[in-house]
């Protein structure tokens, strides 16, 4: 790893993560995707392949000497030189680093920062009380919350200031300055978008082409509209809580009666020569029905919910078709792209099963752009090209590109955390099964205490 690209804090944890793992001589960093997380997972081109149960492991592939080894559950790591990516955890989830070319981030218990290569940018935090880095003009900042700090971008603002917060503060949205004392209590902005609130009993403030008024926050609204290419257009609306309310503008139309009672919506879509759209609430959240040219929606919650997604492309069928019950408990989805067909079908946690088919040929690597030009049909009947059922927590069995890997016992509720399968997953796993492209199929029980390999028969 090239130390020029970690600053001080950057640095301050791979010293952590060495003094916490000297024990096992560990030196490195961080990884991922690649030839590295294929030496992980025991990839065709591997040389070694060590193991001590699940409490050590050690392997290597020959292009470009990407590696793995773990001393469970104490540390692990992923190094793949050829592509300068590097993974390492120490007690994870308790301290983490990663690095992948110009770019590096690294998280231990509160603590967190990144760098980059390109740009003088860092950030050292400890949540919530301490930040501190630089920009990209590399401008320093810090803050120690809540007596004093300043951060040039925090959550939607920019050159957010404070002291003593939530004595005062002042940030920028968009090149407008707002401003607070006692906040929310008392507020202002500067122009162009002028505004003062005296939480809650009286305020004003410009958004766009739009004034809006409140008198006793939330019983009494009222806000008036000039036409804005990007919103509804002109008119007004007012609402007097929690009784009764209006929107009429040039194209939507809102009735409210009592926020969870009902509502009636139309907007007109004329400009895009699209069907309106029109939305009916009966007692909100609980009842909801929406129509509009992207989507479809029916929702009785937590009971019930049916979703149908559409593509903007003319003549394209639904891409999204979507039922859930028990908010989502239980889910059942089909997605369409130019790229691919996916169908899943989730009972959180205990079944899971994912489906995904790809256009055009069935290669190691999909070419998406040709197959987005193609468009060619895909049959969902045929096997697919990559797969996953789980039964939680017995069974798992995942397919990627014609590669196939099973596991009894499986204690992860949720997939895709290569965390855990880095170093977890071994101490339950009781049972592995791992089939590859070329016919070798690698076994292992008990933890992988006793592991074999197989090879295809001439």
């Amino acid at each position: 790893m090239n130390e020029e690209r970690f600053p001080v804090a950057g640095r301050s944890l791979r010293l952590f993560l060495a003094s916490c793992c000297a024990l096992w001589g560990a030196q490195g960093l961080l990884a991922a995707d690649g030839e590295a997380e294929r030496a992980r997972r025991g990839g065709e081109s591997l040389v070694s392949n060590w193991h001590l149960g699940p409490f050590f492991e050690y392997r290597r592939t020959a292009p470009g000497d990407a590696s793995f080894w773990a001393v469970r559950p104490f540390y692990s790591q992923v190094r793949d030189p050829a592509t300068d990516t590097f993974v390492y955890d120490a007690v994870w989830p308790l301290a983490t680093l990663h690095d992948h070319k110009d770019a590096s981030w690294w998280r231990a218990l509160i603590a967190y920062g990144d760098a980059r290569a390109t740009d003088p940018t860092w950030s050292f935090d400890i949540f919530p009380f301490w930040f501190s880095g630089a920009d990209r003009k590399d401008d320093g900042y810090w803050g120690f919350f809540p007596f004093y700090g300043h951060h040039p971008h925090f959550l939607l603002m920019d050159d957010w200031t404070f002291a003593l917060w939530p004595l005062w503060h002042t940030y920028t949205v968009k090149d407008v300055r707002s401003h607070a004392v006692l906040w929310p209590f008392i507020t202002w902005r500067d122009e162009p978008r002028a505004g003062l609130g005296v939480w809650p009993f009286y305020g004003y403030n410009h958004q766009r082409e739009s004034l809006h008024h409140y008198v006793l926050w939330p019983f009494v609204t009222w806000a008036s509209y000039d036409e804005d290419r990007d919103t509804s257009g002109a008119g007004s609306s007012w609402w007097f809580f929690p009784f009764y309310g209006e929107v009429r503008r040039a194209r939507e139309s809102q009735t409210i009666v009592f926020p969870i009672g009902f509502s009636y919506t139309t907007a007109d879509n004329s400009r895009t020569k699209a069907e309106d759209t029109t939305r009916w609430r009966l007692f909100w959240p609980f009842i909801e029905s929406l129509h509009s040219p992207s989507r479809d929606r029916l929702s009785v919650f937590p009971f019930w919910e049916q979703v149908t997604g559409y593509a903007f492309d003319e003549g394209r069928p639904a891409e999204e078709q979507t039922w859930r019950v028990g908010w989502q408990l239980i889910e059942n989805t089909k997605l369409e792209t130019a790229n691919s067909v996916e169908k899943r079908f989730n009972f959180f946690p205990f079944f899971t099963w994912e489906r995904r088919w790809f256009r055009g040929p069935k290669t190691a690597e999909p070419d998406r752009k040709a197959a987005k030009a193609a468009r060619t049909p895909i049959d969902t009947d045929a096997e697919p090209d990559d797969s996953y059922f789980r039964i939680w927590p017995f069974w798992s069995s995942e397919t990627v590109r014609g590669r196939t890997r099973s596991r009894t016992l499986e204690l992860m509720p949720i997939r895709h955390s290569e965390g855990v399968e880095r170093n977890w997953a071994p101490f339950w796993s009781l049972w592995e099964r791992d089939d590859r492209p070329d016919g070798r199929t690698r076994h292992s029980i008990f933890f992988n205490l006793v592991h074999w390999q197989t090879e295809p028969s001439s």
